[in-house]
């Protein structure tokens, strides 16, 4: 009887730790794959390719066509929430060591202010169909792109993870990643590599911010005269 009540209670434990690793195994393939799927979108084999002339910078997107077309495409879709990310944590150890990162806080400015803007204005005609007068139509955009445009992000894993399951960066939620040297930058290019996706990679922070500038010329607007 007891030894019955012995086999019974092992062959349970064994099923136990049999289902804990399949788990674990599972777990593990799921977080490689968003991994996966994440560093892949700084991929270089993107089917559309662009030169933007006396600049040094190359334009790319994931679709065939004009790469800049798809920027701007992919800017001025109307998302329900914006989060640009500022770099990769040796970027950020980086920066608070040495305080040498003007140009990329510009950089970052720049294309906030740039989303904020396109977002602004959607919000604004949206209040004002509401019926609401100019003053309360321009407070209401500003209320709903303050609550939507997350500017302050440094990568961490399960941002990485976030971003690789689709979670962010998607018709939705809109991604922007700012990629420097520290961050593994390999040249200077601006690129769409992925539907609600836009990364900025330069060599240097001071090209990173030239990139948010041409973006704005490339969608027509500019936050940098008001």
């Amino acid at each position: 009887m007891i030894l019955s009540f012995l086999v019974v209670l092992m062959s349970k434990r064994y099923l136990l730790v049999t289902f804990v690793f399949i788990l674990l195994l599972l777990g593990g393939f799921l977080i490689d794959s968003w991994y996966s799927a994440y560093t892949s979108l700084f991929r270089s084999d993107f089917p559309s390719k662009a030169m933007i002339q006396n600049e040094g910078v190359r334009v790319e997107g994931y679709l065939p066509g004009d790469p800049l077309d798809l920027v701007n495409a992919t800017l001025y879709h109307h998302y329900e929430r914006v989060t640009v990310i500022l770099g990769s944590g040796d970027t950020k150890d980086y920066c608070d060591r040495t305080g040498k990162c003007q140009f990329r806080t510009l950089a970052a400015v720049e294309i906030s202010c740039l989303v904020g803007k396109l977002m602004g204005s959607y919000y604004y005609e949206t209040a004002r169909e509401m019926g609401y007068n100019d003053s309360a139509a321009r407070k209401f955009a500003l209320d709903q792109v303050s609550r939507r445009v997350n500017s302050g992000n440094w990568l961490t894993f399960s941002l990485k993870l976030a971003i690789g399951r689709g979670e962010i960066g998607n018709e939705k939620h809109l991604l922007i990643i700012l990629r420097g040297p520290l961050d593994g930058a390999v040249e200077n290019r601006i690129y769409v590599p992925r539907k609600g996706v836009l990364v900025l990679e330069a060599l240097d922070d001071r090209t990173l911010y030239r990139e948010a500038l041409l973006v704005e010329g490339i969608t027509g607007i500019s936050c940098s005269k008001g």
